[in-house]
């Protein structure tokens, strides 16, 4: 994939805005490795406990946007758990997202990330996601035009030119009542995972752990930084705006005029991997009939009901 590059201004704007990304993803993640495997308190945003928040998220998007705030006073802020910042129309946004993979964490497995995407009139511009492992953890991270790297080393997608099996792709759970598939290809999926974080799966993507991931409709602050991050390593990022589009090429969400609220309600389909690995999949990679879906669901949670 040919990467942007940008006039030397502008490169030098980035390359701080994306060194101040780094230390952010890496103080929240030691933020959110304080709370990990310890007791919290717990609120749910939706009925039947699902969606749950705890003061892991909140002190971690707090911290986030006190540093923001005062390292780039003029920019923007959409978060998943607060407001959007003042600034409505800033030509820069920061996309937060403080802990992706709440109910991994609050079960102790240390499957989740802190995401931070940096748009400049809609379009990522620097990404920097924190994900736990050995000793404190690493930050993946990105600039338009300068390459991805996981604490300062290249990585890329997988090289292969079509879905092969043996290798890893992330789908949703619920992936073969919503999907439709064409050309044998259920079949050359690889290995199916859903690991309960996009911000994490993309991740696995840029640095070639997974060879492609699909999702349904994801929120901007679970993929604003794993867009570019997949771009800049090399892959291919396809969204699929409306049931009966085609997959086509990412490149901005909503227009260069977005507003902050615009920009919180954004949905749409995303499908990314490798340039060939992605093309292949998008060409064979169909939405059901909402009645389908639903219908395969009902039957579903029927049939869970009746074994209980």
């Amino acid at each position: 994939m040919m990467q942007q590059t940008a006039e030397p201004r502008e490169a030098a704007q980035l390359e701080e805005i994306e060194r101040r990304a780094v230390d952010f993803a890496r103080k929240a993640g030691e933020i959110l490795l304080s709370h990990f495997r310890k007791p919290l308190e717990i609120e749910y945003k939706s009925d039947g406990r699902r969606d749950p928040v705890t003061q892991a998220d909140r002190e971690s998007e707090d911290w986030l946007r006190s540093a923001i705030a005062e390292a780039f006073p003029d920019h923007g802020i959409v978060g998943e758990e607060n407001p959007n910042s003042e600034h409505g129309s800033a030509e820069f946004v920061w996309v937060l997202d403080p802990l992706d993979g709440t109910t991994n964490f609050l079960n102790g497995l240390p499957v989740f990330a802190t995401s931070i995407g940096v748009l400049h009139k809609g379009r990522p511009v620097v990404a920097a996601i924190f994900v736990p492992g050995p000793d404190a953890g690493s930050v993946i991270h990105a600039r338009r035009g300068g390459g991805a790297f996981q604490d300062g080393r290249p990585i890329a997608v997988t090289p292969n030119a079509e879905p092969e099996r043996g290798r890893l792709t992330g789908m949703p759970s619920y992936y073969w009542r919503m999907w439709g598939f064409k050309d044998g290809l259920r079949m050359r999926l690889g290995e199916i995972r859903s690991l309960g974080s996009i911000a994490y799966e993309m991740a696995l993507v840029a640095r070639g752990s997974m060879q492609l991931c699909l999702f349904a409709q994801p929120k901007i602050w679970d993929v604003a930084a794993g867009i570019l991050l997949i771009q800049e390593a090399g892959g291919r990022v396809l969204e699929k705006r409306a049931r009966r589009a085609r997959w086509s090429p990412f490149s901005v969400f909503g227009n260069e005029s977005v507003t902050l609220d615009e920009l919180h309600d954004w949905r749409s389909a995303i499908l990314a991997g490798s340039e060939d690995v992605a093309e292949h999949a998008g060409d064979r990679i169909h939405l059901r009939s909402r009645f389908i879906f639903r219908l395969r669901r009902w039957w579903a949670e029927r049939r869970s009901r009746r074994s209980q």
